[in-house]
């Protein structure tokens, strides 16, 4: 089967299943406006003055975290779907089947959950959108930003694509990434600043911070949606970043899957 089929094959059945339980749409976009209201009421009580100060934004505190609530939900959808997408196979019986088809692993894992990756930038522009309509969110666009913002997000999807496969990949070796998943998207909440500033976090931490991916993503993002400096050098990292990782990680599921295989325990879950 070529790429497109495979593909094809798994959007088209992603694609089916979701709209059989439409009620979870209803429910995720009421969850977006009461994730939004809570900010945003909080945002009455934060010092405006100090933040655009700080950062060169425009949109005060609401601005800030708008963007970044944003991309922590893509990025909290995206790095777990594929896992979860493993385990619907293993639990359904269908995976060992699937690593047997002629279509490499790589493919396979990656087809598998990229309906999900969709849905999740879906989800992570509608939030943005809601901000605007509901809550009087005011961003800085021009084609210039719209471009970069657009650039900025395709990297950071495809840096949130390493980290989903790397988290498969546990997860085919040691089956259970409950755990794991909650800890990689709690520490980007907290180290890539999606809630605050990373300069109030102490020094050595803040290092670690800025010298992350994830928070030269949210940097661009902000910085081009809300009026901000855009460094050029972030989104060259960004996309290094992701160039470099994505590969590594497919490189760590082919492994994960030959070492299930050798010791027989690619269907347990």
């Amino acid at each position: 089967m070529s790429t497109l089929a495979v593909v094809g094959a798994f959007m088209r059945r992603d694609f089916r299943i979701n709209i059989s339980y439409r009620m979870s749409f209803a429910l995720e976009s009421v969850s977006i406006v009461f994730q939004l209201a809570l900010f945003f009421y909080l945002s009455r009580v934060v010092d405006d003055a100090e933040l655009p100060a700080a950062q060169d934004l425009s949109g005060g505190y609401f601005g800030y975290v708008a963007v970044g609530l944003a991309l922590l939900r893509i990025v909290g959808v995206s790095t777990g779907s594929f896992s979860r997408k493993l385990n619907e196979e293993q639990t359904t019986g269908t995976f060992e089947e699937l690593m047997a088809t002629p279509a490499s692993p790589s493919l396979i894992v990656l087809a598998s959950a990229l309906y999900d990756l969709i849905r999740a930038t879906v989800s992570g522009l509608l939030l943005i959108a809601a901000a605007i309509v509901l809550f009087g969110l005011r961003l800085d666009l021009t084609l210039a930003s719209i471009g970069t913002a657009a650039a900025a997000l395709v990297g950071c999807i495809g840096l949130f694509a390493s980290l989903g496969v790397a988290v498969a990949a546990f997860t085919v070796v040691f089956k259970r990434t409950t755990a794991l998943l909650g800890m990689v998207v709690t520490m980007l909440a907290l180290l890539g600043g999606v809630y605050f500033p990373i300069e109030v976090l102490p020094d050595p931490i803040e290092k670690v911070a800025n010298a992350l991916p994830f928070t030269w993503g949210l940097d661009v993002l902000r910085a081009s949606l809300l009026g901000g400096d855009v460094d050029p050098a972030q989104l060259a990292g960004l996309f290094g970043s992701a160039a470099l990782l994505l590969p590594l990680a497919l490189v760590a599921f082919a492994a994960a899957v030959r070492r299930a295989r050798r010791t027989g325990t690619l269907a347990q879950y």
